[in-house]
């Protein structure tokens, strides 16, 4: 049985789910086109990032984390939380307005709000003296391959791509594959990665012991 937490390994299944010798060099599109759908689809713990950045005064434009290196790969998908400090160590936390309120708000003065454009974080309004922003947000899950042989969606939810990569096969296997039960057991893959990612963000429900009462 092939080892799913690897990529070698993760390719031998797909191969062996397929059973046929002609797909064997697409599989790795499988699995890169695979990526992209949960990059999509999914938000998880294993997604999130933090980082810091020195902002100087009126300085509105800064860039997001746009990394694409093997074993380095740390690319914005979308943002979870951001917080401003200035100099005087107050933080605020920052409300997103959309792009086509920067023109309207160019003024300097204390940071409320942000917006994006394109791969560059804007502030509203432009910080009137200096500070750090703080950023909580949604990576690109790392794609594997010859030089990244694993990660940490791979290593927690391999069903996922194995079922993921089979699912993008289908326009290959023109109906000799199982697609829509690939479908479903993707499909309930991911709710099962969704709910593990709830019962570990939130406090089980505890149902609480009246004290004993000592006489």
């Amino acid at each position: 049985m092939a080892d799913l937490a690897s990529y070698t390994g993760l390719c031998e299944a797909v191969a062996d789910y397929l059973g046929r010798d002609d797909l064997t060099e697409r599989i790795p599109t499988f699995i890169a086109l695979a990526e992209k759908r949960m990059n999509r689809e999914l938000r998880l713990r294993l997604m999130e990032r933090r980082a810091e950045a020195e902002v100087q005064a009126m300085q509105s434009a800064v860039p997001l984390p746009w990394r694409r290196q093997t074993g380095n790969w740390d690319v914005f998908l979308e943002m979870r939380d951001l917080a401003f400090m200035d100099q005087r160590g107050r933080t605020e936390n920052l409300h997103y307005l959309p792009p086509d309120t920067y023109a309207q708000r160019r003024e300097a003065g204390r940071v409320r709000e942000y917006t994006i454009i394109g791969r560059d974080l804007f502030l509203l309004p432009a910080p009137d003296g200096p500070g750090r922003l703080h950023l909580t947000y949604y990576a690109e899950i790392e794609p594997l391959g010859e030089k990244q042989p694993d990660n940490a969606v791979l290593l927690m939810f391999p069903d996922l791509y194995l079922y993921g990569a089979l699912v993008e096969s289908g326009p290959f296997t023109r109906g000799s594959a199982p697609l829509d039960m690939w479908t479903q057991y993707y499909s309930a893959a991911r709710q099962k990665a969704e709910a593990n990612e709830q019962r570990a963000r939130f406090t089980a429900n505890l149902t609480m012991r009246p004290a004993r009462r000592i006489s």
